[in-house]
């Protein structure tokens, strides 16, 4: 939460409604996940991943203006070398969601080769998604952990993770209990994917040693969110 202390020309404390109306408006202090979910109705969602780099997202938006893709909207992690975004896009002139397949083939094409501009290993990703994307926050998290964004060059055995879960019904929470090798984003990815399942989480300890993390998570047992909007 951003909390901005505003006082008019003269130092003093807004008593005006109509000001402070206008600035509440101005600004869109309404819930951010229902604004965007308005905004971006009926728009074509395009996802992407791919190696982070000075100038990316103007080369991207400079494809989908040449394209006659209009963005509406864009949410973009980075985190490690690499990006991942969605774009909420409309047709330039129509105003109307992109529902031609060749098209679509020619945006994700495009995008596909100015992604894999720095010739890497690991190349980028495109996909125009169909789907409702809700919270896209949560979607971009998804899209960075299948993309391994928190690879540092090795990996950890299957072995060395440990997962279990406990009811303790006369507290009325489930514990779960994870241990493994530990790694930077570690307890972000654990948190977001628990969230992703739905669950609430409310208790958490961490212990680490050297390489390896111990962390648990407790939750309401039975407490899944439907709609977390």
């Amino acid at each position: 939460m951003d909390v901005f202390h505003v006082t008019d020309q003269f130092g003093n404390k807004l008593t005006d409604d109509s000001v402070i109306s206008y600035l509440e408006q101005s600004l869109d202090t309404g819930n951010p996940e229902i604004n965007r979910s308005h905004r971006c109705e009926g728009l074509t969602a395009l996802e992407l991943t791919g190696t982070d780099r000075p100038g990316l997202l103007s080369e991207v938006f400079a494809v989908l203006a040449d394209l006659q893709c209009d963005v509406v909207e864009v949410t973009v992690w980075t985190h490690n070398g690499r990006v991942a975004c969605i774009l909420f896009l409309k047709d330039q002139f129509s105003g109307s969601p992109l529902d031609d397949a060749q098209r679509i083939h020619r945006i994700e094409s495009r995008l596909r080769h100015v992604l894999e501009g720095d010739h890497g290993v690991r190349s980028g990703k495109t996909a125009v998604t169909t789907m409702a994307v809700a919270h896209p926050d949560s979607r971009l998290h998804q899209l960075m952990l299948a993309d391994r964004d928190y690879e540092r060059g090795s990996s950890a055995p299957a072995s060395s993770t440990f997962v279990s879960v406990q009811n303790w019904d006369e507290r009325g929470y489930s514990v779960v209990n994870v241990q493994c090798c530990d790694r930077p984003k570690l307890l972000f990815d654990i948190v977001c994917t628990l969230t992703d399942m739905q669950y609430v989480v409310f208790h958490g300890t961490i212990d680490t040693d050297g390489d390896s993390a111990h962390q648990v998570r407790s939750f309401p047992q039975l407490l899944m969110i439907h709609d977390l909007g």
